[in-house]
């Protein structure tokens, strides 16, 4: 008998120790921090980029969310959202047994599980905090938990919370993402009948998702419709108004089904990639960033048009891996108004604007002319354009024309607008190779650039953007800016974390870069780039096509906008024996043009003061009597530019 009674007490107190361990690890599982639950800060956040007028272009992170308040969600939706889950919500705790017992009944009559018996708060704590695991103790969990948030906040704090956490579909987390994606327009707008629809899709999102099994989704909303009826949510006049109603969906774009816009891929990635590299992933995925960019989405709409239809024009209708980039900035600031990376983004993502290092052929030579201006040259000095020969140990370089042909003496100012390979190879000969490299460096280029003349024909590699920022101290006539892709990021309370702001420094003077636009925009006047006159403004520009056409240029500008076209093949096969950067990418250069300055004011270059004599003489017509002969006239630095480096 006394070994039976140990025995007993034993198992009893097994019993009790076993239970014990069990409430205290049930109630360790369930300590969790509820008094910022409705900060939202735990909440996982996309990062939201904009493009330069505030529209959202894309969207980085798994959960689409914004977060909003009570007040900030329309009443049709808190009802309707009622009536679909827990019609008796603010009459019953965070458990309601009578839901509980209702849901079994009607399971065992149906011999399967129809009916959930979780109250709003039992599903907000498994949001929150849980697995979707089926057992005792999750359930148990769910259940303490649910009493334990009941103490912490109010019914309209847990319908709120519960809102800005649960699933609607098609990527978005949360009503008010829920609202923009489905019907583009806030939570607190929605209808009776929108709102229905979206309180129905909770249970099944992808069951009912309306862009695909549109008359389930209608079942649904009609379902849900009659919940809001039976529970005196809605008056039975305005249950038919709402059942008669049509429910117009947004046109589902492709910024909302894949999180950017596919225009503006490119410019998108190389955003990302920057954030991920400045912020981490845990920040730009879930942290709620704001990124306000340069884009302008106008503009990168026709970069994207023009790249394409003159690739596919120029392969004969089809995509033959024939490649283009296009880069456009405003010189003023820095901005990068358009950039497009490539013919395809699916296809490729290699960003051939940013990361292809292509030799820049004759699209270098303004900075050899750039050299010669400096030390005094005049545009109307004389250069030999004759066949000419250069020994290095057993080596003879013969460089030629393209043209096959030599003119004799030419004008530097002829020499740059025909391109004349000879006659900028002499010149280069004449004003230094390390003196060009220098200018080369002022300007921005820092890849290798070999010492030797063949630099004159652009003999080494640099990206597009690299060389179409030096453009940008061209367009500039002397001023360098910085490129600038985002202007301001701030967290998600709205603090500015980040700040770009235009910075330009002075290269070369004002006077000088003057003379150098008035040769380039003989270029597009009498030159290789006539074909640009097409623009009907005021414009310079550089042609170039390296051996083989292998890479073929146009970058030209007007005085607020700097645009470069590359084209060419990424295995560095030759676009055709014909092929030219005048044939093949300044069509490209001028149908992006034409409608990206569409509207805007026709400018020009305004001579700087005390422009040199012979440079009035040769531009302005002018009457130069008194005015001296130097090339170091004072320059005027404008208004936001420093003399600063970076």
């Amino acid at each position: 008998m006394k070994k039976v009674l140990i025995v007993v007490v034993l198992i009893f107190f097994l019993l009790f120790v076993g239970l014990a361990s069990f409430v205290v690890s049930l109630y360790i599982d369930t300590d969790k921090d509820f008094q910022t639950l409705m900060s939202g800060s735990f909440l996982p956040v996309p990062t939201t980029v904009y493009d330069a007028s505030g529209k959202k272009i894309a969207i980085f992170g798994a959960q689409r969310r914004q977060v909003v308040d009570f007040d900030q969600i329309s009443n049709n939706m808190k009802k309707a959202i009622l009536a679909a889950e827990d019609a008796r919500f603010y009459k019953h705790g965070p458990i309601s047994f009578r839901a509980i017992g209702r849901a079994l009944f009607k399971d065992i009559i149906h011999g399967r599980i129809v009916q959930g018996g979780s109250t709003i708060t039992q599903q907000l704590v498994k949001n929150l905090y849980l697995t979707p695991s089926k057992t005792i103790y999750r359930k148990l969990q769910e259940a303490v938990l649910a009493y334990k948030i009941a103490n912490y906040l109010t019914k309209n704090e847990i319908l709120t919370l519960y809102l800005n956490t649960v699933y609607f579909g098609n990527g978005a987390y949360g009503i008010e993402s829920a609202s923009e994606i489905y019907f583009n327009k806030h939570a607190k707008d929605l209808t009776i009948v929108e709102s229905a629809m979206l309180a129905g899709l909770v249970q099944a999102p992808s069951a009912y998702n309306p862009y695909y099994y549109p008359e389930l989704a209608v079942k649904r909303t009609i379902y849900v419709l009659n919940n809001m009826l039976e529970n005196h949510f809605i008056t039975k006049q305005q249950y038919l108004e709402a059942v008669n109603s049509k429910i117009v969906l947004a046109h589902q774009s492709e910024m909302m089904r894949y999180g950017y816009s596919p225009e503006a891929a490119y410019f998108i990635e190389y955003v990302r990639l920057w954030l991920l590299n400045k912020y981490g992933e845990d920040i730009v995925n879930k942290g709620g960033l704001k990124v306000y960019t340069t884009l302008d989405m106008n503009m990168q709409r026709d970069a994207y048009n023009a790249l394409r239809s003159n690739i596919l024009r120029l392969s004969g209708g089809k995509y033959n891996g024939l490649e283009s980039a296009l880069i456009s900035i405003n010189p003023k600031n820095g901005y990068v108004k358009a950039l497009i990376g490539g013919f395809d983004y699916q296809i490729s993502q290699y960003n051939r604007a940013i990361q292809a290092k292509r030799q820049p052929g004759s699209v270098f030579k303004p900075i050899v002319y750039l050299t010669a201006l400096e030390q005094g040259w005049s545009p109307t000095d004389t250069i030999a354009d004759e066949p000419i020969e250069f020994r290095t140990g057993d080596k003879i370089w013969k460089p030629e024309n393209y043209s096959r042909t030599f003119h004799g003496q030419v004008t530097l100012e002829y020499a740059l607008a025909h391109s004349v390979n000879v006659a900028t190879i002499n010149l280069l000969s004449k004003v230094g190779v390390e003196n060009v490299i220098s200018n080369a460096r002022k300007l921005g280029i820092t890849e290798h650039i070999p010492h030797n003349l063949t630099i004159a024909l652009g003999s080494f590699s640099t990206t597009l953007a690299q060389i179409t920022r030096a453009y940008c101290a061209f367009g500039n006539m002397g001023y360098l800016p910085k490129l600038i892709f985002i202007s301001k990021i701030t967290d998600k309370d709205g603090n500015v974390i980040y700040e770009d702001k235009p910075e330009l420094k002075s290269v070369f003077p004002q006077d000088i870069g003057y003379v150098l636009v008035k040769m380039m925009q003989d270029v597009i006047k009498e030159g290789t780039g006539v074909a640009a006159q097409a623009l009907g403004r005021p414009v310079a520009g550089k042609t170039g096509t390296t051996n083989q056409s292998r890479d073929n240029w146009f970058i030209g500008f007007t005085p607020q906008l700097v645009t470069g076209v590359w084209v060419g093949y990424d295995d560095y096969r030759s676009c055709g024996p014909t092929a030219v950067g005048a044939t093949l990418a300044l069509p490209i250069w001028l149908n992006f043009m034409q409608n990206a300055l569409a509207g805007k004011p026709v400018e020009d270059w305004t001579p700087p003061q005390n422009l040199p004599a012979w440079a009035q003489a040769l531009y302005l017509n002018q009457d130069v009597t008194n005015t001296t002969n130097s090339t170091n006239a004072t320059i005027q630095t404008p208004v936001n530019a420093t003399n600063s480096t970076y």
